[in-house]
């Protein structure tokens, strides 16, 4: 059983990274194109880009609509990917008790 778990969170890990780095990358873009000023440590995208839209940051912009729809995505999928890396650990661990 926890061996289907695995696999199967290792399955939802699979779809919801890329979609993460996909939507964190449109945001990125929409957000060097429209000019808005960047948080310290953000400027270059990366982690740190991909936690200020997880943590829904983007907020601040509201003549930004479409980096709102971005960065939500994003969050959506990058929490989705943290819960399912941390199911397919647990799974992997049980598996091996």
């Amino acid at each position: 059983m926890w061996i289907g778990l695995l696999f199967a969170f290792l399955g939802v890990f699979g779809s919801a990274l890329p979609g993460h780095f996909g939507m964190r990358i449109l945001a990125y873009r929409e957000h060097l194109d429209r000019k808005l000023p960047f948080d310290p440590g953000t400027e270059n995208g990366g982690m740190p880009y991909g936690w200020w839209l997880m943590c829904y940051r983007q907020k601040q912009f509201p003549q930004a609509r479409v980096l709102n729809q971005f960065g939500n995505l994003s969050a959506i999928f990058g929490w989705i990917t943290l819960l399912a890396m941390i199911a397919a650990l647990f799974c992997f661990i049980m598996s091996k008790a």
